[in-house]
């Protein structure tokens, strides 16, 4: 369980970006030496990137490093700093809900469809599905996040690590 909570992005992202790189790669070899292009490493590797993206947000969340702005919170404090950060992580939470929701029907009926890509004739319900599981796993960071600040606040917790 600790891999899965401390590494589980950054190994799908390393997984995912190094796959990208190599298809890239032996595609420009492929064309640019060998004078014979594959038909379906782009296509690949934009899926890859699509997936890459939104595993990315999720990280994102996890490291805190998401853009902010701190502003007006700056000013609380350190109290008020936290209730803002935990409202701010539902309201965040709930757009990833909707995310998850409206991505979760849309995929669906994609897969009901029957739809598949041009060249590598994977149903394009998986590449439909990225936005669900990347904001799948930023609700669950949230989460992690709010039980963290609810711990600072009652005093049971360490001060954040920003």
């Amino acid at each position: 369980m600790k891999f899965i909570n401390e590494k589980l992005e950054e190994t799908l992202l390393v997984a995912l970006l190094a796959s990208m790189t190599l298809l890239i790669g032996l595609q420009v070899f492929m064309r640019y030496v060998m004078e014979a292009s594959l038909t379906w490493s782009e296509e690949l590797a934009r899926y890859l990137f699509i997936w890459a993206t939104y595993i990315g947000v999720s990280y994102g969340v996890r490291k805190q490093a998401h853009i902010r702005v701190t502003a007006f919170s700056d000013l609380l404090p350190d109290r008020g700093q936290i209730v803002v950060r935990i409202l701010i992580h539902l309201v965040f939470g709930l757009f990833a809900a909707l995310v998850i929701w409206e991505g979760t029907k849309l995929t669906a009926k994609i897969y009901g469809f029957g739809q598949t890509s041009s060249s590598l004739g994977v149903p394009m319900a998986y590449v439909y599905a990225a936005p669900v599981v990347g904001f799948g796993l930023v609700v669950i960071r949230l989460i992690q996040h709010i039980v963290l600040d609810i711990a600072r606040l009652s005093g049971r917790a360490p001060e954040a690590e920003e």
